[in-house]
């Protein structure tokens, strides 16, 4: 009997900063599967996926709600034509709700990927909350990267291509910084600059590469730039995922001002890549084998691990062998085998 999997995603997109990942996880978990349907909500390029993976979705400047009918009328279109063993939807609550008549219907038993702290409040928290109670499982990231208790959650890592992003840096230095993240105030960047700006590295060249993804996160990004508008602060804006790893070479130390909840792979990739990374969220220290001379827990306490980076530069140096150990938890390679029991 041929594995079939319907498979949810936000978007099938190679140059988004954020997103082009997602390319890869599909085309590590369709080697678990003899067919695999793909239904995004975002269509903006097309990978080569190998002959059992086939993609369905709108395209990038369709409106929202023609998005969500496309969604639903292709769902039911193979629902109807295919009996799948299991839908998996990968940072997609919405498309877990949507589904969801054909999904209980059929008997797909679902599994959702979410590592994100979620709403606090409103549509999005409700939505989420629904999805949870129609999934069989939930997989996500670390131990704060799901908003709700239960049972079904799970925690098995990330998934990072970590090999485009290794690199074995023999000298490390500190001439460059870099914020890699969405541009969103959840993820503090103004404190973080802020931080930067009042350390002994107020002068050095200080970039922020990545975008906004909705209007509130462009009203943020308009305050930022007017607010930091100096030569040494470079708002790069998105960059294609697939030109990130080169892009990385360039830098000496990422800063993450991720809360709890947030186990971004901006950390995961710039440590791949060599970088001295700065964090506050405490959920990495497992990678750091509980070093916690670069997490900060304030402001003013960034700034302190700052102006000490060069000793910290070699504390770094001590502890690439054993992060590079704790990051294959987190990488691609590994995914089907710590996925497999939830999928």
């Amino acid at each position: 009997m041929n594995r079939k999997l319907l498979y949810f995603n936000l978007a099938i997109d190679s140059k988004d900063t954020s997103l082009g990942f997602a390319i890869k996880w599909i085309e590590t978990i369709s080697n678990n599967y003899d067919q695999v349907d793909v239904v995004t909500l975002r269509l903006s390029t097309n990978p080569n996926f190998s002959n059992n993976v086939n993609v369905y979705g709108s395209k990038k400047q369709d409106k929202k709600i023609y998005k969500y009918y496309y969604f639903f009328k292709q769902v039911k279109f193979l629902t109807s034509n295919n009996e799948y063993e299991r839908c998996f939807s990968h940072m997609s609550p919405i498309s877990v709700l949507i589904a969801s008549y054909y999904l209980i219907k059929k008997r797909i038993k679902t599994t959702l990927w979410f590592t994100h702290p979620g709403p606090k409040f409103g549509l999005k928290k409700i939505i989420l909350f629904i999805s949870l109670l129609i999934s069989e499982q939930v997989v996500t990231a670390s131990k704060t990267s799901f908003p709700f208790k239960s049972k079904k959650v799970h925690v098995i890592g990330h998934a990072i291509d970590l090999n485009i992003f290794s690199q074995n840096k023999k000298n490390l230095s500190i001439n460059k910084f870099l914020i890699l993240s969405r541009i969103s105030k959840s993820k503090n960047i103004h404190t973080t600059i802020d931080s930067f700006l009042n350390s002994q590295y107020k002068n050095y060249p200080l970039d922020i590469i990545g975008g906004p993804l909705n209007s509130d996160d462009n009203e943020y990004l308009k305050i930022l730039k007017n607010k930091y508008n100096q030569p040494n602060i470079n708002f790069v804006g998105k960059i294609d995922y697939e030109s990130l790893p080169n892009r990385l070479k360039d830098y000496d130390v990422h800063i993450n001002n991720a809360p709890s909840g947030f186990f971004d792979k901006s950390v995961l990739e710039t440590l791949s890549s060599g970088i001295i990374n700065l964090y506050k969220n405490d959920d990495f220290n497992k990678l750091f084998n509980n070093k916690n001379n670069f997490h900060f827990k304030s402001s003013e306490n960034l700034i302190e691990k700052l102006n000490n980076l060069n000793q910290l530069k070699n504390d770094f140096g001590d502890l690439l062998e054993v992060l590079n150990n704790e990051l294959q938890e987190n990488s691609l390679l590994t995914l089907n085998k710590r996925i497999s029991k939830y999928l």
